[in-house]
């Protein structure tokens, strides 16, 4: 269940707030609320929604509903390590080109660390961006770069570093799309991920559209240990009617977790309706 409000203030800068509910359990799932300042950009305040920075560029590959390694993936993409929550975002655009950053002050904390008391083993502050462009004479085709870094301050603590770089292109009712990440972490016998996804989305008319795609995590092993590749695929299909949306996702992945052997199914059947 989403909450969406929205208004303008006196000098035409307008503002947005959303809450999502989600589960059985009626929990709050994410909450958002963003300033639109216009020329001058959009600036968001973001608990777990993921609109800024590498966050922003997620599997950013085209698919009719969700990724491939939805339900399934244990590892996932492998991006947005330090969560997407109490972050500070702000985007823009200047000559084409779309600039998506975010900054966490307080990512990697053990426990939150307040004005006057301090409540984790080591301090740590992340910096995330994302970059996006159309490419000048080819339509259709799209470019997108991002890089994390989480510093933190604990001498003997390495840094957390993300990279990404993803190409898109659509022609008609035909779209398909490739991404490369790394993900690099001072975590012991964890200290790497290589991601490699592509996908083809297809919209059979202006009320359905279906989709393949692949997300494959390639996980680094250490002390000699062979790495393991955890590959999901995916495919989707979705149907609008009104405002009414059916959608479907059949994903299966093998090498969970960067386990050899260890596979795993999944089915969603998902209808959304908007009042």
């Amino acid at each position: 269940i989403n909450f969406t409000g929205s208004g303008e203030m006196d000098n035409g800068f307008t503002y947005s707030v959303n809450t999502n509910i989600a589960g059985n359990d009626m929990a709050n799932d994410s909450t958002i609320l963003t300033l639109d300042m216009g020329a001058l950009g959009t600036i968001g305040f973001d608990q777990g929604v993921g609109a800024y920075g590498i966050a922003s560029l997620e599997n950013n590959v085209p698919t009719a509903y969700e990724e491939a390694d939805h339900n399934v993936g244990t590892v996932q993409d492998g991006l947005n390590a330090q969560g997407d929550t109490n972050v500070i975002g702000y985007k823009n655009s200047f000559a084409g080109v779309g600039i998506n950053v975010r900054y966490n002050p307080t990512a990697g904390n053990t426990t939150k660390n307040l004005a006057g008391a301090t409540g984790g083993t080591s301090d740590a502050s992340e910096l995330s961006w994302a970059l996006t462009s159309a490419v000048p004479g080819v339509d259709g085709l799209s470019v997108a770069v991002g890089h994390a870094k989480t510093d933190y301050s604990l001498a003997t603590a390495k840094a957390d570093e993300e990279i990404t770089a993803s190409i898109n292109y659509a022609a008609g009712p035909v779209s398909v799309g490739y991404q490369q990440s790394e993900v690099q972490s001072g975590t012991s016998e964890a200290n790497g991920h290589n991601v490699t996804a592509y996908g083809i989305a297809f919209n059979v008319n202006e009320n359905m559209s279906i989709s393949y795609s692949v997300n494959e995590v390639e996980v680094d092993k250490t002390g000699g240990s062979t790495n393991v590749t955890e590959e999901s695929t995916g495919i989707q299909a979705a149907y609008t009617m009104g405002a009414a949306s059916l959608r479907v996702a059949f994903n299966e992945a093998d090498g969970v977790n960067g386990v050899a052997a260890d596979t795993k199914e999944s089915t969603e059947i998902s209808l959304a309706l908007a009042f």
